[in-house]
């Protein structure tokens, strides 16, 4: 039984060796316990990484802790009290923080975890970087399958010297009371040093709750093939290498299936990694190996000696120099192994071409991404990787539309994970082919944003801003293409929300949409700007009001006037739910009006002529010129009723449409669509309110075919 123990720490906060080198000391005896405190009375601190102690004139190290940590190193532990753990050491530079949320999520896949946060009580930021580490563990604990436990340990409280000292300790109390975490004031840098008996009590208490989810999910079956897998001494297995594991003996099963069920069952309680790429199969027997190598490697800092130059500053990564750099490795596997963490994305090369990420390797090599493909070159994006500024043309756009995602507490933020995330969700959709070319067209990228233009017309922006407390939505459209403006924002909030969702349900943001009248670029800030609510835009729509009400009682702004180009008829089809139900935004308060209830049932005759045409043209924006094949759709006979109107009004399509709306309301065609298209038993095409929308959506989109209107739930 494995328990994995998350050590994390920043640069700011207190030296991570310090608790290593204790873990790994408390291992042995009770004597060398007391030798560690005592060597602990001096230590010798640089870039705040431990790189010995000092006592009495001599330097003493803990053999298999390494000075500086390069990503994340795992140390295998047992302990009497503790049991067996994997302790792992989590490096605390900013380039790493994505790819440590990464690794986390993965590490917690099936099995809960122990995070351990150090806080240096006498560090100026120390607050500061235990808001965002909390941050960062929550979202992660909070996606775990199993419970997960959170100590702070603060350390050096016995050398507190003045008040902002003593400030800023209760500052930490009052944060762990909030965040319902388990704390611990340590000092163990003498002897008898208070607090270590409690912070190892504590330590042993949470491992075994882990410990005793586990035994609950894990058989003897189990330990035995994950004995077998050990057995092989290979950290890779391919499927091949598993079913000769199985030739001498019982446990392993002889059928495909039979060995991929068993592994997904060891991958179920988080004791290896089952990679599937098309027909190949990879087990990887210890994720901590790989972890360590490929991010450690990949995503060093500049100063480190683990540093490889194998990306630019755009985050394009060639497949043969990743194979360069682990030649040992399955290319394909460790493709899978890194997009598996949401860390890269394979894209075409062709796509690339339509960036602003491959200029800087065509002006370095002279080759352009299509010479370099019909060469069999392959490219990886790593959104992590990308560290260029937003260009300066992006300050010069004009925007119709905008959007937010606020976090609401003082201390959240979106993490770096968020937005590299969804930067590879966007980028994959662009790449796609897609029917209408929603997504596939010219992009720009930079650290904490991109914009593309989609070729319909249309314009989009999506930033990290406010020192990464908000998501912000941009958009803008040429004339006449509000239509493709109002269903593109529509599929990027919903991928934002989906995202948030996601990755860090955990913090608590409310959308907002900024005021038509504030939309100058660049928003750095958006809660500078006039805000309003989407619950309070919704609410009013649901409840038929034209304006929004203050927080004070007084009239706000008018709805319309906030979302200009489009329609309010149909409330489950805004833009601004991003294809979520209602129910989801407004929460279980939401209960639909009684006008709505009658409203979305009341048969549609002549006397609601106005709110067709209101609906039809006004709103939905439906040319006057479709009137004939409207008309057919609608059951109106061509001959003579459809040729009438056209004769009457010489061929004007404003009039012929209001005559042609008006016949149908008359029910003066009772036309029956065919067997085929209509259920037993209809007489005439009848069409509520709530329907409406429905079918101006089919013919917006030019699918004028005979349409199965019981399918549609018309009656």
């Amino acid at each position: 039984m494995i328990v994995i123990l998350s050590l994390i720490s920043s640069r700011n906060l207190v030296p991570l060796k310090y608790l290593i080198q204790l873990i790994l000391m408390l291992t042995f005896s009770l004597w060398v316990i007391l030798e560690l405190v005592k060597v602990l009375l001096v230590m010798h601190v640089i870039n705040d990484k431990a790189t010995g102690f000092i006592a009495l004139g001599s330097i003493r190290n803990v053999k298999g802790v390494v000075p500086c940590t390069a990503g994340i190193i795992p140390y295998k532990l047992q302990h009497r009290t503790l049991g067996n753990i994997i302790l792992h050491d989590f490096a605390g530079h900013s380039e790493y923080y994505s790819s440590h949320s990464a690794v986390i999520e993965n590490l917690l896949h099936g099995s809960g975890g122990v995070f351990l946060i150090l806080v240096n009580i006498l560090e100026k930021e120390a607050v500061k970087q235990l808001h965002q580490w909390l941050t960062v563990v929550r979202n992660e604990a909070h996606k775990a399958l199993n419970q997960c436990h959170v100590i702070v340990i603060v350390s050096h409280v016995d050398k507190i010297s003045n008040p902002v000292e003593r400030k800023r300790k209760e500052e930490i109390k009052e944060i762990i009371v909030r965040e319902s975490c388990d704390s611990i004031f340590l000092d163990c840098r003498k002897l008898g040093g208070s607090g270590v008996d409690s912070f190892f009590k504590k330590l042993s208490s949470a491992c075994e709750s882990i410990r005793s989810t586990r035994r609950n999910k894990s058989n003897l079956y189990d330990h035995e093939m994950y004995r077998l897998l050990v057995q092989r001494k290979e950290n890779i297995l391919t499927l091949s290498d598993v079913m000769s594991v199985g030739k001498d003996n019982y446990v392993i099963p002889d059928k495909r299936e039979d060995i991929l069920d068993a592994l997904h069952s060891l991958q179920s309680i988080g004791l290896i990694s089952v990679l599937k790429s098309e027909d190949k199969v990879w087990v990887v027997v210890n994720k901590g190996i790989l972890l360590t190598e490929v991010n450690g490697t990949l995503f060093a800092p500049k100063i480190f000696k683990e540093r490889v130059e194998i990306a630019s500053n755009t985050g394009v990564v060639s497949v043969s120099d990743l194979t360069r750099l682990f030649p040992k490795y399955d290319p394909d596997m460790l493709i899978c192994f890194l997009k598996n963490m949401e860390l890269c994305q394979e894209l075409d090369p062709s796509f690339l071409e339509m960036t602003n990420l491959i200029a800087g390797d065509k002006k370095e090599t002279g080759d352009s991404a299509l010479e370099t493909q019909r060469r069999g070159g392959r490219f990886l994006f790593f959104p992590c990787l990308l560290s260029t500024d937003k260009p300066q043309k992006m300050t010069s756009e004009v925007y119709q539309f905008g959007w937010c995602l606020q976090c609401t507490r003082e201390h959240d933020f979106f993490s770096p994970r968020y937005f590299h995330v969804l930067s590879l969700h966007l980028a994959f959709k662009m790449a796609q082919p897609q029917e209408d070319d929603k997504l596939m067209r010219r992009c720009t990228f930079w650290k904490n944003g991109l914009y593309w233009f989609n070729g319909h017309g249309v314009g989009s922006l999506v930033e990290i801003v406010d020192e990464s407390q908000c998501v912000l939505v941009m958009m803008s459209c040429e004339k006449g293409y509000s239509d493709n403006m109002v269903s593109l924002r529509r599929d990027v909030i919903g991928e934002v929300m989906s995202v948030y969702k996601e990755s860090c349900s955990s913090l608590k943001a409310k959308e907002l949409v900024i005021d038509p009248k504030e939309l100058a670029y660049p928003v750095n800030t958006p809660r500078e700007r006039t805000l309003h609510s989407v619950k309070d835009i919704l609410s009013a729509i649901d409840k038929r009001e034209e304006f929004l009400v203050k927080s004070d009682g007084t009239k706000g702004k008018k709805v319309k006037e906030i979302l200009l180009d489009e329609s309010l008829s149909d409330i489950s089809n805004l833009s601004l739910l991003g294809g979520r139900d209602i129910k989801e935004v407004l929460g279980d308060t939401y209960t639909p009006t009684d006008y709505n209830k009658v409203q979305d049932h009341k048969l549609l005759d002549i006397k609601d002529l106005d709110i067709v045409i209101e609906e039809l043209t006004t709103n939905q924006h439906l040319p006057c010129a479709v009137w004939r094949r409207l008309g057919l759709h609608l059951g109106l006979y061509h001959k003579p009723r459809l040729v009438d109107i056209d004769e009457k009004h010489g061929g004007d399509p404003v009039k012929c449409f209001y005559e042609c709306m008006s016949a149908w309301l008359r029910e003066e065609d009772k036309e029956v669509l065919g067997d085929t298209c209509t259920p037993k038993g209809a007489q005439i095409i009848i069409l509520t309110i709530g329907n409406l929308v429905d079918i101006v959506r089919v013919l917006k989109h030019g699918h004028f075919q005979a349409i199965r209107w019981f399918d549609l739930g018309y009656r």
